[in-house]
């Protein structure tokens, strides 16, 4: 029961780092739209805030599909210590939001 709760603290560790992953992402954004504005944009910082959001992006990708993976062999009848259909559900969802805000972001850029 123990190994279960650490494994459970573990991937709720990780899931707080992809929501601080993701507030990130919308600062890198905001900064690459912010020197875009600007009447003289320097594009090679520009190019640097663009690379650093595509890059957390696809580190917020990466472990929202372990996640995903994780839940879908759980929900394929392995042995697992509990219900996660709430948990499910809500990073599903989660992981809906972040694609809708990655879109929109990309069609901005």
């Amino acid at each position: 029961m123990e190994n279960a709760q650490v494994n459970l603290e573990d991937r709720l560790r990780k899931l707080d780092d992809v929501e601080n992953k993701v507030m990130l992402i919308m600062q890198h954004a905001g900064h690459a739209l912010e020197e875009l504005a600007k009447d003289k944009p320097i594009a090679k910082q520009a190019d640097a805030h663009i690379h650093s959001f595509r890059n957390v992006v696809r580190e917020v990708e990466t472990e929202l599909n372990s996640h995903l993976n994780y839940l879908s062999r759980i929900s394929a009848g392995l042995p697992f210590e509990g219900n996660v259909y709430r948990e499910t559900v809500e990073l599903t969802l989660s992981a809906e939001r972040l694609k809708i805000a990655q879109r929109i972001l990309m069609d901005i850029l």
